[in-house]
């Protein structure tokens, strides 16, 4: 299956999901729209099963949405209560991406713990055959929010240590790493609403000895279920065109990445709302032989809202992207038409797609050419009582992920929670990346295939702890001759066991 063929396969598969969405929720809400009735505030959409006598609630009159909100993870032991959501206002053209909403009694939350996790790993060896070592990761989380008034402000960490017991020690195995290492992920937001204005600040960092794409160096895919409420916000709260790319893995080597937006919205109406955003982003290797790269972005668009549920909206936006070491850079535009349907506590879905023009010098010798590359950002968010999933798909221009000077990228990936009992819950990851060199119309470029999946299942004890069981899996396809110093092992790699987390605050106390 060629490289085009891919792409179409994995837009195709989206809309499908999209698709299915909307129809499963077409049949639950399928009440005339009353043309006469004066429209509620922008965004505000009716919980389904609220009282007709209820006015819904919402909009700019409301205290604003936390970017870090979406599904409820696994760690979310009460089934979700579709009537008590204060409706999303994340606008089309905005950085981030739609939410459920936020449930009403978690305006406050304070949720520290530890936890210490046992993993068996298996890696390819020389030889080919898979070698057995084991790791321990002890680490820790902190989930802050706090409102007050019309400003909101959220604070999610999580971090820890790695010890590798055995792993790269091996006879004969070619791969060395570090006996321990740190990983940290740290994304705080603030918002405030004034008047009109519905103002956001954010930060992102990341610090680990591989990509986030696949958990590489944070024990792996299934550890990193089991914390997908925290540390999937780094790529799923955001349009992937706002963070730095880490979705090929290369040798363990220890990378930071940050990135940093600020964004203003500015309601004409009821209706309609222009969205002004701006990004700056880096991403630094601590060891020579990777590609450092800077990323600088803005956008710009208008929303306007059809109904209560679905909107629209045309969005334009700039990119620049530096590497260390070339004094000229990959520049792009980019124009697209999106649409989106919200239905607050059940469903949130958008998309949007155009054409984007990349510009680019001095890369190889291949000299300088321009390219028109099909841009597409998607989510989908769906929500039942028990059971939710959350969809994400990026097509377009990326900084390469520390292999190339620019890639062209296909990235999906997916959760799925379940609810089996009190205290059973389970979740599902998985994710798959194509990136491609850049090079001009119709010369072959060098292409990294990524793909991971991951499972955990967990059970409460009690108000304090948990206990959890986790498998993980990934692969990636490396090219005859790798871009950089260590393209990492090829093959499959697995990691299974079961850790133990500790919070610090009762059940009862965490949200007030």
């Amino acid at each position: 299956m060629n490289f085009r063929k891919k792409s179409w396969a994995l837009i195709f598969a989206l809309a499908l999901c999209a698709g299915s969405a909307f129809a499963q929720d077409q049949r639950q809400d399928t009440a005339p729209i009353d043309p006469n009735a004066p429209l509620q505030p922008l965004g505000a959409t009716p919980a389904p099963n609220t009282a007709p006598n209820q006015p819904a609630t919402g909009g700019y009159a409301n205290p604003p949405i936390g970017a870090a909100r979406g599904l409820d993870g696994p760690d979310d032991t009460l089934p979700n209560n579709l009537t008590q959501e204060t409706p999303d206002t994340n606008t089309l053209a905005g950085a981030a991406a739609f939410t459920l909403g936020t449930p009403q009694h978690n305006r406050n939350i304070f949720d520290p713990s530890i936890s210490v996790s046992q993993l068996g790993q298996t890696v390819p060896g020389p030889d080919g055959a898979a070698v057995l070592t084991g790791i321990s990761v002890v680490g820790g989380s902190l989930n802050f929010d706090h409102t007050s008034g019309a400003v909101h402000f959220s604070m999610i960490y999580n971090g820890g240590e790695t010890f590798n017991l055995g792993y790269g020690a091996a006879p004969n195995y070619f791969i060395a790493v570090a006996p321990h290492y740190q990983f940290h992920d740290l994304a705080v937001t603030e918002e405030d609403i004034e008047g009109r204005w519905h103002l956001l600040l954010h930060d992102d960092f990341m610090a680990s000895p591989g990509a986030a794409f696949t958990g590489q160096g944070m024990g792996g895919p299934g550890l990193i279920s089991e914390f997908s409420g925290l540390l999937g916000t780094s790529l799923a709260s955001f349009a992937q065109a706002f963070l730095p790319s880490e979705s090929i893995n290369t040798g363990e080597v220890m990378r930071y990445r940050n990135s940093f937006l600020g964004q203003a919205e500015y309601s004409l109406s009821r209706r309609s709302t222009l969205t002004f955003s701006g990004t700056y982003g880096l991403l630094h290797f601590t060891q020579p032989g990777y590609v450092d790269s800077t990323l600088v972005g803005g956008q710009a668009g208008y929303d306007y809202q059809l109904d209560a549920a679905n909107s629209i909206a045309i969005l334009g936006s700039y990119g620049r992207i530096n590497f260390n070491g070339i004094s000229t850079p990959t520049v792009d535009y980019m124009g697209a038409f999106a649409y989106g349907r919200k239905i607050t506590g059940r469903l949130a879905f958008e998309v949007s797609a155009g054409p984007q023009e990349i510009h680019t010098t001095g890369i190889g010798n291949l000299g300088n050419f321009s390219l028109l590359f099909p841009s597409v950002n998607s989510s989908l968010k769906y929500q039942r009582r028990r059971a939710g999933i959350a969809i994400n798909y990026m097509r377009g221009l990326t900084g390469g992920s520390g292999v190339f000077e620019g890639a062209t990228s296909n990235t999906i990936s997916a959760a799925f929670n379940y609810q089996f009992t009190r205290n059973w819950a389970g979740t599902v990851n998985a994710g798959y990346a194509i990136n491609n060199s850049l090079a001009p119309a119709g010369v072959s470029s060098v292409q990294f295939d990524t793909w991971y999946f991951g499972a955990n299942l967990g059970r409460r004890l009690g108000y304090w702890g948990k206990i959890n069981f986790n498998y993980g899996a990934l692969n990636q396809a490396i090219p005859a001759i790798c871009p950089v110093v260590s393209c990492g092992a090829s093959g499959l790699e697995e990691t299974f066991g079961m850790s133990f987390n500790w919070h610090l605050v009762p059940i009862s106390e965490r949200r007030q």
